[in-house]
């Protein structure tokens, strides 16, 4: 299976996290802590069935950096195909990595009370609740730039843009080093919230490029 055909694998898979929580209530996945109208409340945990969605995710994510590519299509010359399947690639990272994060809270909880469950909600504060919670930000953020860097440096499209038909790839006769590419990634992620100037600034629409890409010497194609 060439990378193009996994666009109807990661659709499938986006399509039936959407059935499923409008079939079951969706419980907090990962952990959410905060003060609302003074009240205080944290609540995390996860769930089998995100588990194995988790899992189901996170193996066709392996299997597409893996795959055989796909033809090279010509320069992609619109931003707006990147500015969808980044937010594509957001929501199947986070359906993938807070279900997995949200075993943290599970066991602390546990270990705290000696009652186990899979979710959980509270109004009273724990002396663990900020650590959980600091942990759980950080080994999400750190595996979210993953997750857009791997596709970079293994020359395969993120499963967004292998969604919507399009890769970036690195210019002729370059490659993209890691430090390279997380950098690309971390500004990538203000290119998105300025997605309203992207069209205007250092274009290059028969190359496929705009300033992020004249930076680091990247470009985006459309697959064929």
């Amino acid at each position: 299976m060439k990378v193009k055909q996994f666009r109807w694998l990661f659709i499938g898979a986006l399509a039936a996290f959407v059935i499923l929580g409008f079939v079951s209530k969706l419980p907090t996945m990962g952990a959410s802590v905060g003060w609302t109208n003074g009240r205080y409340r944290f609540a995390g945990g996860t769930t089998p069935w995100a588990l194995a969605y988790a899992l189901l995710v996170m193996g066709l994510y392996i299997l597409l950096m893996y795959a055989p590519p796909s033809d090279q299509g010509p320069a992609l010359p619109g931003v707006f195909r990147r500015f969808v399947a980044f937010w594509l690639d957001f929501m199947l990272a986070m359906f993938a990595l807070t279900p997995i994060l949200g075993i943290i809270p599970a066991i602390t909880e546990w270990r705290r009370t000696g009652v186990f469950a899979w979710n959980f909600e509270r109004t009273t504060a724990a002396p663990s609740d900020t650590l959980v919670a600091a942990t759980i930000l950080t080994f999400c953020s750190i595996a979210l730039v993953l997750y857009y860097v791997l596709p970079l440096i293994r020359r395969k499209p993120s499963p967004g843009g292998c969604i919507v038909g399009y890769q970036i790839i690195p210019d002729e006769g370059t490659t993209l080093p890691f430090r390279t590419a997380v950098l690309r990634t971390l500004l990538g992620f203000i290119a998105v919230w300025g997605a309203y100037v992207a069209p205007f600034v250092a274009r290059d629409r028969k190359n496929g490029k705009f300033w992020l890409d004249k930076v680091f010497g990247t470009r985006a194609i459309m697959l064929s």
